[in-house]
């Protein structure tokens, strides 16, 4: 019989597990990774896991989810301490190169175009990539409108299509940097023209963020 956990130590034992995916997923990609290689990797028995998820595509569901929280977290984080929310999508669009550019053919990216792939015409999955990228487009479309409404953009255009339209030229950019690598791509040009093309839809004020390092 296993030991009764309390709701803390079952939190913690999912964060276990999504973590240990998660380094597996980066390092193997979604194909070639097994549930004996999460199982290896989160330290547990097949058993412990079987309590929580009873498949690799069940873990890799929840991982995705447990990444889009903790980046809409971090995007709100932004928001309230940045006065600035061009400074954001460029920060934002800065990290996603560097990561394509350190994990040209890794990371949870190029787990996530396998796994876009494999089962885009499985209903049940063709479902969540629909709400994941409803979802995105979004809150990209809201990070504009809170620029709008500061007075930062300008723009006669519906937030919600330039959201759309980042998001396609985004998607490109990832796929063909996984597929034929990032030199190949011209990766950072691409990411320079994208931000480039931003610009002429939103024509941003520079706001100067304050200095908080002269402060006492």
């Amino acid at each position: 019989m296993s030991p009764k956990l309390s709701d803390d130590q079952k939190e913690l034992r999912t964060l276990q597990i999504l973590e240990a995916a998660k380094r597996a997923f980066e390092y193997k990609g979604y194909g070639a990774t097994t549930l004996k290689d999460i199982v290896e990797e989160a330290g547990m028995s097949r058993g412990w896991i079987y309590l929580y998820y009873q498949s690799k595509e069940e873990i890799f569901e929840a991982l995705l989810h447990w990444q889009d929280m903790r980046y809409k977290e971090h995007i709100e984080t932004l928001i309230h301490s940045s006065s600035s929310i061009w400074k954001i999508i460029q920060d934002l669009y800065t990290q996603q190169l560097e990561d394509l550019l350190r994990f040209p053919n890794a990371g949870l990216q190029s787990a996530f175009y396998e796994y876009s792939l494999i089962g885009s015409r499985d209903e049940e999955r063709r479902n969540l990539l629909i709400e994941r990228y409803n979802s995105g487009v979004a809150q990209f479309a809201t990070l504009i409108r809170i620029g709008v409404e500061r007075g930062e953009f300008s723009t006669d255009m519906d937030v919600m299509d330039i959201s759309r339209l980042a998001a396609s030229y985004q998607e490109g950019i990832m796929t063909h940097s996984i597929t034929v690598g990032t030199e190949k791509a011209k990766t950072s040009m691409q990411f320079e023209a994208l931000l480039s093309y931003l610009k002429t839809l939103l024509h941003p004020v520079m706001i100067h963020e304050p200095d908080h390092s002269e402060e006492n």
